[in-house]
């Protein structure tokens, strides 16, 4: 059964394949003696790089994705040892210390994709060292498999793909320019052969990967603190015209912000003069608000400004948002539609209470069973307990 993975990347090369297809039947039209106008000055050739370059991108792409679920599922799974490259990543303490308030898989999943973002997974060196990540083999035993399965040795093998690679980093840096200045020529039948080659090295990787766990975990939907305010400033804004949000004042637009990544980088350019620990500590509440929170999950804004403390339940109904005309504290929201608003927090129980007292303005709710306990506040104005007691 094709992994979504694998689906995306077979979808990928089929877009390569078609690029081929369209650069032989312009081909074919350059033979004939008719005046196309602007389509006479396209190049065929300039399809079949551009489907070189696809294809290699595309088992990049595969491989970061494939390389990320499993080092999860494997942290995730009681089976062990983990594979050796995967135990031995060092975690910053600020990654640690946001496991106090956020899920271990989702932070962990973060601290993963950051660290094998700026990884290339094209050459035969960098698929042997995200393997390793997830694999028991060395780099020699990972190529000596796949190269058993194209029917060749792993030298050959490594040669191979690091020609192909080769070949798209002189199409993508220097035009597939020569020492002379000449394109180097390129035909259908060298891509289709790539793009065959890439496609079974990927069959031969999905060989490696079976026997690594796939945990499944029955999901609850997502439950998300967010706070009003240090003061409980913004409650009245937030329970009036069903937003959450606000704060980090300042901070421009993160419609545009696609990646906990990028938004690691966005944040050390405001806050220059801030901790790392600071910077990546705004930043993965920043990116929970932006990219991670979902429409259909729980947010509970615990209520300051009453006669007693109360939480305010309720559903995410839309998208991030950045209002330019509001105030710079509350810029950035997300729209809610209100379940409750008058839940007493003492009708929490204490362990509950204890989990909503996370000190970070943008946290998602986990421990103690949280998200299902508040879906059971919101409905019934009472605390059930967790189902199952934490060890």
């Amino acid at each position: 059964m094709s992994s979504h993975p694998y689906e995306q990347f077979e979808s990928n090369l089929s877009y390569a394949r078609n690029m081929v297809t369209g650069g032989r039947a312009l081909e074919g039209l350059r033979g004939l003696a008719v005046n196309y106008g602007d389509l006479a000055a396209a190049h065929p050739e300039d399809l079949y790089r551009a489907a070189w370059s696809q294809a290699v991108s595309a088992l990049d792409h595969w491989l970061h994705q494939e390389v990320l679920e499993h080092a999860v599922a494997l942290v995730r799974s009681p089976e062990r040892p983990l594979p050796d490259r995967l135990a031995k990543l060092k975690m910053p303490f600020s990654t640690v210390e946001q496991m106090a308030d956020n899920s271990v898989d989702s932070v962990f999943a973060e601290f993963i994709e950051e660290e094998i973002r700026r990884d290339t997974y094209q050459r035969s060196k960098g698929i042997g060292e995200g393997l390793r990540l997830v694999t028991h083999l060395n780099a020699q035993q990972i190529w000596e498999r796949i190269a058993e399965g194209l029917g060749t040795n792993a030298a050959a093998a490594r040669d191979r793909q690091d020609k192909i690679v080769d070949r798209r980093n002189r199409i993508a840096h220097q035009a597939d320019l020569d020492r002379d200045g000449q394109r180097t020529p390129m035909s259908a039948d060298e891509v289709e052969a790539a793009v065959v080659w890439i496609e079974s090295v990927a069959e031969q990787i999905r060989t490696l990967l079976p026997g690594i766990p796939q945990v499944v975990v029955e999901q609850e939907t997502p439950a998300w603190l967010v706070r009003a305010g240090r003061y409980g400033e913004r409650e009245n804004w937030a329970l009036e015209n069903g937003f959450v949000g606000g704060g980090f004042a300042g901070l421009r637009d993160l419609t545009a912000v696609d990646s906990r990544a990028r938004m690691v980088e966005l944040v050390e350019q405001e806050y220059k003069d801030e901790s790392q620990g600071l910077i990546r500590n705004y930043a993965g509440q920043l990116w929970a608000f932006r990219g991670k929170m979902q429409i259909g999950d729980l947010v509970v804004l615990p209520l300051k400004n009453r006669k007693r403390p109360m939480l305010a339940i309720g559903r995410i109904v839309g998208d991030y948002e950045f209002d330019a005309e509001a105030a710079e504290d509350r810029q950035h929201l997300r729209r809610v539609e209100w379940l409750r608003t008058d839940v007493p927090r003492d009708k929490a129980e204490k362990d509950l209470r204890n989990t909503l007292g996370a000190f970070m303005t943008v946290c998602e709710l986990w421990r103690n069973d949280a998200a299902w306990r508040l879906a059971e506040l919101a409905r019934t104005g009472s605390d059930p307990g967790p189902r199952i007691d934490e060890e």
